[in-house]
């Protein structure tokens, strides 16, 4: 561990930025609750200027969209913090420091009413190996949890008691730097917990992250990934996942097929959050895969995925692919 970087009760809280373009500080609330397919994703965030915003997805299977808000550049006062905070029709109130935390929101006829309570203690990605990567953050929390609460849909009403993610990040955050990534939170019940950041960036491959079992938390040191995606979504139908950690434990994950997904822009690339059951360590589990990749490589996978070259826009991605050394508008003069 980074001792440098060790976290304190005031990290739990809103954070100093600079007056930057780049500074922001972020929280974000998952859960996933896939006997009923639906996934909820609750996300704010504000800048050095104090200008915030949030973002509320709703959503079920293939992209289906239950409901969804987006607000920015809503000033905040300077000394607002996460104890009580309120943007647009969102409110979070973080409770004991690394503890606890509530998220409410409600808007076109759909609420939630979420509570978090943590079963792992913080994990920063500076407990990882090379820390945390500067364009990503000064620092990020990962921590998984009990949730509970209730989901409106209309008339239709959810009540829940199972197990989320949560994240809080702050100072430069750069998704430019990033090529693809992967992001995966996995639970089984209150005893296995697992995070992870995996993908590249400025010509790095990163494998961030925790696995929290047996009572014990280790920063995770390698990652193997296998991935089966659709044409139609390009997102997970089946995953395998194998991490060791730096005590010396492998832990096995899979996945497979998915209950929601979300498709929606992030930084410049296009996310994919799926979610639904899994098997990790050998128990029944819940995971949480978000992948994210520039919108144009997405494009062109799902038409060489499907081989046929047969539309105007197909037949352009094959000559794209064809195309080695060719004078184009990249030449220079």
């Amino acid at each position: 561990m980074n001792l440098a970087k060790a976290l304190t009760p005031a990290d739990d809280r809103r954070h100093r930025l600079a007056a930057d373009p780049l500074e922001r500080e972020s929280l974000i609330f998952l859960t996933f609750l896939p006997e009923e397919d639906l996934g909820v994703i609750a996300y704010t965030w504000v800048d050095g200027t104090h200008a915030a915003g949030a973002m509320g997805l709703v959503f079920g299977r293939d992209n289906e969209r239950f409901g969804q808000f987006h607000v920015e550049g809503q000033p905040v006062p300077a000394d607002a913090d996460f104890d009580d905070w309120t943007v647009g029709p969102m409110t979070v109130r973080h409770g004991a420091p690394h503890q606890e935390a509530q998220v409410n929101f409600e808007f076109d006829g759909v609420a939630l009413d979420y509570r978090f309570r943590a079963t792992t203690p913080a994990f920063t990605y500076h407990d990882n190996r090379g820390g945390c990567p500067a364009w990503l953050a000064d620092n990020r929390l990962e921590q998984s949890g009990l949730v509970t609460g209730t989901l409106t849909i209309g008339d239709r009403v959810v009540a829940f008691d199972t197990t989320g993610h949560r994240d809080h990040s702050w100072g430069r955050r750069d998704w430019t730097a990033i090529h693809q990534y992967r992001w995966v939170n996995v639970q089984a019940g209150p005893d296995i917990a697992i995070n992870f950041l995996h993908g590249s960036a400025l010509d790095q491959n990163l494998v961030l992250g925790y696995v929290d079992r047996d009572g014990e938390q280790s920063p995770v040191t390698s990652a193997s990934v296998n991935i089966e995606r659709d044409r139609e979504y390009f997102s997970y139908t089946s995953a395998e996942f194998v991490l060791v950690d730096e005590l010396g434990r492998t832990t096995e994950i899979t996945a497979e097929g998915r209950s929601a997904l979300a498709v929606w822009p992030a930084g410049g690339l296009e996310s994919h959050d799926a979610g639904g059951y899994c098997t990790v360590a050998g128990r029944r589990g819940l995971i949480h895969i978000e992948e994210g990749w520039h919108p144009e490589f997405v494009d062109r996978r799902r038409v060489m995925m499907a081989e046929s070259f047969e539309s105007e826009e197909e037949r352009a991605v094959l000559a794209v692919n064809r195309d080695v050394g060719s004078v184009g508008a990249t030449a220079k003069a």
